[in-house]
């Protein structure tokens, strides 16, 4: 079973204290689709997410699901759910298998307060979060759909083989977009020789590339404007 300690937050704690938190947080498994958590339920534990994704999840009127939020392992989920200790506005599902440690609320706490290393590093990832969410909150009324899907793409971890390990359908949820739109902007990308498309999800080929091209998008509106046009 992967470690604790291979989760960022936690890599710093002594091996007795990782031992005490194993000890403390049971061991969950959940198959894709599953839903860990309800829409307007309290988190009652913080999930050690050891390997997986899970998102947050949002229905709509139409029946469809938006995903407004996303961890992949190692990684511990949904912090806010549980250090709010208010319902959950979202819930929370397993979109991969997931290898999880689910620490009831109180023992996170604690952890947060006994350990200046945890804690430093939670509060810089609810703060990048916080941050990134305001980002993709202007993105989304200002930009076009091809540009924030080159965005995504070059959010992703440069050291991973695929950008986007999972569907289109999937990137249309995390965006808020139709399907139907991502998969005309991923085409456009594709035809840039920017991206590939393939079964397995999105895989960034030139880099420079889809920066340019995401660029371009973004500069178009002060450009035109420079121009009097």
């Amino acid at each position: 079973m992967t470690s604790l300690g291979t989760i960022p937050a936690l890599r710093d704690l002594p091996p007795d204290r990782l031992a005490d938190l194993g000890r403390r947080a049971r061991p969950a498994r959940f198959a894709a689709g599953d839903l860990l958590r309800w829409a307007g339920e309290r988190a009652s534990d913080v999930v050690f997410l050891l390997s997986g994704t899970v998102v947050a999840t949002h229905g709509t009127a139409g029946g469809t699901e938006v995903w407004p939020s996303r961890w992949t392992g190692p990684a511990i989920a949904d912090k806010p759910a549980v250090l709010s200790g208010e319902p959950a506005p979202t819930g929370l599902r397993a979109t991969t298998a997931v290898n999880a440690r689910l620490l009831p609320g109180a023992d996170f706490h604690r952890l947060l307060h006994d350990e200046p290393t945890v804690t430093g590093h939670v509060l810089a990832a609810l703060a990048r979060d916080a941050l990134t969410g305001r980002r993709d909150l202007v993105h989304s009324a200002t930009l076009p759909a091809v540009a924030r899907i080159a965005i995504r793409l070059l959010d992703q971890d440069p050291r991973r083989a695929t950008a986007w390990p999972g569907s289109q359908e999937q990137l249309a949820r995390v965006l808020g977009l139709s399907r139907v739109t991502v998969n005309r902007a991923l085409n456009r990308l594709s035809r840039s020789a920017a991206i590939r498309l393939s079964p397995g999800g999105v895989t960034i080929i030139d880099r420079a590339r889809l920066a340019e091209f995401m660029a371009g998008e973004v500069r178009s509106p002060s450009a035109s404007h420079g121009t009097g046009r």
